[in-house]
């Protein structure tokens, strides 16, 4: 039988459907001003992508922003001289100076190029995910994700949301999985990663609780996680919880190592992968939220502790908290670019080659650390599937939470986005007419696609759904539940609405790649003007 489809609210993209709206939303999009992480001018989006590449043609060149063009012509003729002589990669070290100099020159002539057509396609797909009104630390998730039909041509990013996670109330977990030389490593990790997961968790923690499915897919797997395997995860576990001060939070740590490496090894398998020499990777961001049940009392309303966030990551992409309206990265960058890494792959016999700027790992990866990439022995001996985990307590100070794929964070910083959200929310509480998410279509709607029992989604026009979140009807009231207050509702259409800009801002500043982004509202958003 067909799987009953998860709760979502799908906000089609209406509002562009004639070239009059397309050119009035663009140029509001026009008149959005950013401040420059680097030198805090304040920037014009169309022109946020050119002003960063001129940061970056300065440090090349040595130069400042009030150098003429005479200074920069001897200056890069002073520097192409000294590489001849010296630099071991010629080639590569003259482009860098060569594209610095055109990019400064093309500043100083005024003849920059413009970063983005104006008549782009804003062609996304938004998904509203119901917190059932028990939840006590999130208000709202949406995701909102596009295939850049610009520059892509498949769509190779994938989510999960999962409420209620564990069978646990007050609990849900999200993840983004972006994926690199096609889809197939991002769709199976999207859908098979929280149960691997949750299986780790539950042997910690008997709150949480599998359910038959998941049971039976687990137990399918025992031909794959043999005894040795499982001996070697045993051992693991052991040498990591010597010294351990925090028992529950080393345990979800463990939990995440295990479940990444597990997803791996079933990535080794091969379902599904075309080439037999080089297959599909994946970066990975979760995030998982869980509720206390006894909240622990401070005297301070505002470091009341309500649960803890726990998040994972492996790759490239981010994860931010926005905390008494400052932004804070919780992920850390596994790709050529931290020494770290670097240093790790040279030592375990890997190879950066220069082709790239900090070189890619075997001429093909710039990240250090993903799932997938198998095929290819070499490059999986340097690509490892070992996540990096932190722990922190949610209070009434975390505002919201933004999981995001690199479409994103290769044209913004995680201040800038913070930035941009606050005051997109904080603009849509006070005015929260002027963006009522339209034509959002019905269960019935989305139950007439082709998805699951077996079904797959179009890889070029979907991503995958989760099928175990709570299933609310038109505008995310819960069928016999309470209706949602106006309150409740007046969030998640904020969301909508931020998480939508966020993702075009991208597209007209610049990304070429594909988006897909996720805005968490947590208890700190309350602290608004509606409040």
């Amino acid at each position: 039988m067909r799987k009953v489809l998860p709760t979502i609210i799908e906000a089609s993209n209406v509002d562009l459907q004639t070239p009059d709206a397309k050119n009035e939303q663009i140029s509001e999009m026009n008149e959005i001003w950013l401040p420059c992480s680097v030198c805090q001018e304040q920037v014009n989006l169309c022109s946020l992508t050119n002003h960063k590449q001129c940061h970056k043609a300065n440090k090349v060149l040595d130069g400042k922003a009030e150098d003429n063009l005479h200074i920069l012509t001897s200056r890069k003729t002073k520097m192409g001289s000294q590489i001849e002589i010296s630099a071991e990669y010629k080639y590569r070290e003259h482009q860098k100076i060569n594209h610095s100099y055109e990019t400064l020159k093309g500043k100083l002539l005024s003849m920059a190029p413009c970063t983005r057509q104006m008549c782009m396609p804003f062609e996304d797909g938004c998904h509203v995910y119901d917190m059932d009104g028990n939840s006590g630390l999130v208000k709202s998730i949406v995701i909102c994700s596009a295939k850049n039909s610009s520059w892509q041509s498949s769509m190779e990013d994938s989510f999960t949301v999962l409420n209620n996670y564990g069978q646990r109330e007050n609990t849900c977990f999200a993840g983004i999985f972006d994926g690199y030389h096609g889809n197939v490593a991002a769709l199976t990790a999207a859908a098979e990663f929280p149960v691997f997961l949750l299986d780790q968790i539950s042997v910690m923690d008997p709150s949480y609780k599998l359910n038959e499915e998941e049971k039976l897919l687990i137990k399918s797997l025992d031909s794959v996680f043999k005894d040795n395997y499982r001996e070697s995860e045993r051992l693991f576990s052991l040498e990591k919880k010597k010294g351990a001060k925090e028992t529950d939070v080393e345990d979800i740590h463990l939990a995440y190592a295990k479940a990444f490496w597990r997803m791996d090894r079933m990535l080794q398998l091969g379902r599904k992968e075309n080439s037999k020499s080089r297959w599909s990777g994946c970066s990975v961001v979760t995030c998982l939220i869980e509720g206390f049940i006894d909240k622990q009392m401070s005297t301070d309303k505002d470091q009341t502790k309500l649960g803890m966030l726990h998040v994972a990551n492996i790759g490239n992409i981010k994860a931010v908290l926005c905390k008494n309206g400052r932004s804070h990265c919780l992920t850390r960058d596994h790709s050529t670019a931290n020494g770290r890494e670097r240093k790790r792959v040279l030592e375990s016999g890997g190879y950066i080659s220069s082709n790239e700027s900090y070189g890619l790992v075997e001429g093909f990866s710039r990240f250090t650390r993903a799932l997938g990439f198998h095929g290819d022995p070499q490059l999986k001996n340097s690509v490892i599937p070992a996540p990096y985990t932190i722990s922190i307590p949610i209070s009434n100070a975390c505002q919201f939470l933004i999981l995001a794929s690199n479409g994103l964070w290769e044209i913004f910083s995680t201040s800038e986005v913070v930035a941009m959200a606050q005051d997109l929310l904080s603009t849509f509480l006070m005015c929260p007419h002027n963006a009522n998410p339209r034509n959002i279509k019905t269960e019935e709607d989305l139950q007439s696609k082709d998805i699951g029992d077996g079904q797959e989604d179009d890889p070029e026009t979907s991503t995958h759904l989760c099928a175990t979140c709570v299933k609310p009807d038109i505008l995310g009231n819960n069928p016999g539940k309470e209706p949602k207050t106006d309150k409740s509702k007046l969030y998640s259409r904020a969301a909508v609405c931020v998480c939508k800009q966020i993702m075009k801002s991208a597209m007209l500043a610049g990304s070429q790649q594909n988006i897909t982004v996720c805005l968490i509202l947590l208890p700190g958003c309350e602290m608004s003007p509606i409040s």
